[in-house]
């Protein structure tokens, strides 16, 4: 069976950042021989154990004492930012596949320093960050941390620009505050005219992949669709549910076994024939022997549930208040539940009638209530009864992380922001629980952010229309569409309504790329299009819409904000505004109903993203980055993502040549 429980996200994260070659600090011993009385000591392993910085027999000594100089800074966080790429992802639009940012054709981006040698260690690491800042801030933010045409690469870092670097994590909207931002999120201690020692970096990463391992830098923003109701995380799907000593019985040993088999996938019909007998024989670890047996690939899903609620029904016979293990067999009802959900929604109703009805077993606002509450929250949303969850989430919304992340996205859905702004003014965190007060945080920036959306999307309007109404412009740009790469120039004249597209676009299936060119006759809603097969000139309509983000991109900012529930965030940095726009899939899903696309119909939107980087000086667009998953009735699956520079400079002069309007194929 495919479960659809989320496993724990600390496994996941250290098995992202782990570097072949890179020597471990395992069997405890220690990875350098000038650490073990230093303060630092404790995360100095642990960026060892996750391939932060190298050890082994050639590496003797961290100097953990010793200036860290910007080369080895930019190193460490490029190795870090492996781990907590998906922290960010909502603000970048990177993947694991999109590692350099700028190139999404052709080009290969490049640093602007002469003193960062290509053949240096140094130097592919320098360039990720900087892509990666380019796609945060804008073009050449690097410049920003480290200006001129000098890097100085072996100068130690200053905690300053230290910061400056790590603000990427933090979701600040203003870069003038990255010092007082990351200090007060705990990464960094002391006077920004300090110089990083390299035991202070290690302190910091290891500060840092904790942070990775909580909650996302916006933690309502669900911009897959798949991200709420939240549920716990959990470290272990598979337990025993019982501790066996040797010697075993053999009833023991063949549970044991069964459940070491199903752990490895190496389960097989004889596996739940054992197990099954061993529910028959009342062997007395029913919880573990039902739970078990809900795992059979081969028994229908129905069976399955069955089969979870029997070990539910044992845990309660035992009566033994055990609150992890009743959230454990709770999740499990509910993976199965989601599966049946599914193809049939009614399904979750059904469900959640029947695990209501353990709530009465249970001491009301306790731990072990708790832990069932969860999945009743999660099931009363699926079925519709929002209220009723939010009812529930809220009574253990200041000690559960997840209650209060679904408190207040309901709550924000439901349109009832103060509501949810209230929630959290009333929790005072304890010192001690590091995650709730980082979400207490989190949230109070995000709450910040949602009320600023009408002045946010009055600025990006502004610009928009400011770019409609501009003369003539220039935009160079690359883009991937559903493996087609394009590297393109476009020119556009408005006073002609007329615009040229050259370049050229290489196709999988081809060894060489091709020509591209095109003229677009506003006036007529004509595209004419040169086929480098046949060397001749096509035409067709531009006034027919084939793809979803063709009709997205000529709604209005505000029509998008109010219709589909788009949601934008605004970040300053350097001579930048950077806003970054999220539609949800659903919503998209919906509204596209009624408008017909060349394409067909719409059946699911995985991604839909957009930046848009705004020169604060003149409130002109100049960059504008994309994202866009589009899925059709019959499997149609479109990815579009891209980049255009905007130079309104540019000297625009061109026409469309007679021979090409001639020259169209009959």
């Amino acid at each position: 069976m495919q479960k659809l429980i989320r496993t724990i996200s600390c496994g996941l994260l250290t098995l992202s950042l782990l570097t072949p070659g890179v020597a471990s600090a395992a069997g405890g011993l220690l990875p350098y021989n000038d650490i073990s009385k230093h303060w630092a000591r404790n995360a100095i392993i642990q960026g060892v154990q996750l391939g932060l910085f190298e050890a082994g027999p050639n590496v003797p000594k961290f100097y953990p004492n010793r200036d860290m100089t910007r080369a080895e800074f930019l190193v460490m966080i490029d190795r870090l930012y492996y781990g907590g790429q998906y922290q960010i992802y909502p603000l970048t639009f990177l993947s694991e596949h999109s590692e350099w940012a700028r190139a999404e054709g052709f080009q290969e981006p490049y640093l602007p320093y002469k003193d960062v040698d290509r053949l240096t260690w140094m130097y592919k690491p320098t360039l990720r960050i900087s892509t990666i800042l380019d796609r945060l801030y804008g073009p050449n933010a690097i410049q920003y941390i480290f200006p001129g045409e000098m890097m100085k690469p072996n100068q130690p870092i200053t905690k300053e620009e230290a910061a400056k670097i790590l603000q990427m994590f933090t979701m600040s909207p203003d870069s003038k505050n990255a010092w007082e931002e990351v200090r007060s999120w705990g990464w960094l201690e002391g006077e920004k005219t300090e110089r990083v020692k390299r035991g202070d970096a290690a302190v910091a990463a290891d500060r840092m992949v904790n942070y990775f391992l909580q909650d996302g830098i916006m933690p309502l923003l669900d911009y897959d669709g798949k991200k709420f109701p939240m549920v716990p995380d959990l470290e272990e799907v598979l337990p025993l549910f019982a501790t066996y000593a040797d010697p075993k019985t053999t009833e023991e040993q063949i549970y044991v076994d069964a459940a070491a088999a199903i752990r490895s996938r190496n389960d097989s019909e004889e596996t739940f024939e054992q197990l099954r007998k061993l529910a028959d024989d009342s062997f007395p670890n029913q919880v573990g022997v039902h739970y078990l047996l809900s795992w059979n690939p081969e028994t229908p899903i129905e069976t399955n549930l069955e089969e979870a609620f029997l070990s539910i029904d044992a845990y309660f016979e035992d009566k033994i208040i055990l609150p992890e293990t009743l959230g454990l067999l709770s999740a499990n009802v509910y993976d199965i539940a989601l599966q049946l959900g599914n193809k049939d929604q009614s399904q979750y109703k059904k469900v959640l009638d029947r695990l209501s009805a353990y709530e009465q077993k249970v001491k009301q606002d306790s731990k072990e209530w708790e832990s069932l509450a969860m999945y009743l929250g999660a099931l009363e949303i699926r079925s519709g009864q929002v209220d009723l969850a939010l009812a529930r989430y809220k009574r253990f919304a200041d000690r559960s992380p997840e209650a209060l992340l679904n408190t207040s996205y309901y709550y924000l859905q439901e349109g009832r922001m103060q509501e949810a702004e209230e929630v959290l003014a009333a929790m005072k965190p304890k010192a001690s629980d590091s995650r709730m007060n980082q979400l207490h945080k989190m949230l109070r920036q995000e709450f910040a952010s949602l009320k600023d959306q009408p002045a946010i999307i009055s600025d990006l309007g502004y610009s928009l229309r400011k770019l409609d109404n501009a003369d003539t412009y220039q935009v160079k740009g690359e883009a991937v569409l559903s493996g087609l790469t394009f590297s393109y120039t476009q020119d556009v004249n408005k006073e002609k309504q007329i615009s040229r597209i050259s370049g050229s676009y290489q196709s999988p299936q081809k060894l060489i790329s091709d020509k591209l060119l095109s003229y677009t006759d506003g006036k007529t809603n004509t595209q004419y299009s040169y086929d480098t097969d046949r060397q001749t000139w096509d035409k067709s309509r531009t006034d027919k819409v084939d793809f979803l983000h063709e009709w997205v991109g000529a709604v209005k900012v505000a029509d998008r904000a109010k219709e589909l529930h788009a949601r934008y965030y605004k970040q300053s940095y350097g001579k930048y505004d950077v806003i970054t726009e999220w539609i949800p899939g659903s919503m998209l899903v919906e509204k596209s109903k009624k408008v017909t696309l060349g394409q067909g119909k719409v059946k699911e939107v995985p991604l839909f993203m957009n930046k848009y980087y705004i020169d604060r000086a003149s409130d002109q667009i100049v960059k504008h980055t994309w994202r866009y998953e589009e899925i059709y009735e019959g499997d149609g699956y479109v990815a579009y993502s891209g980049t255009d520079n905007y130079d309104f400079t540019s000297n625009v002069a061109f026409s469309i040549p007679d021979d090409v309007r001639k020259g169209v194929a009959p």
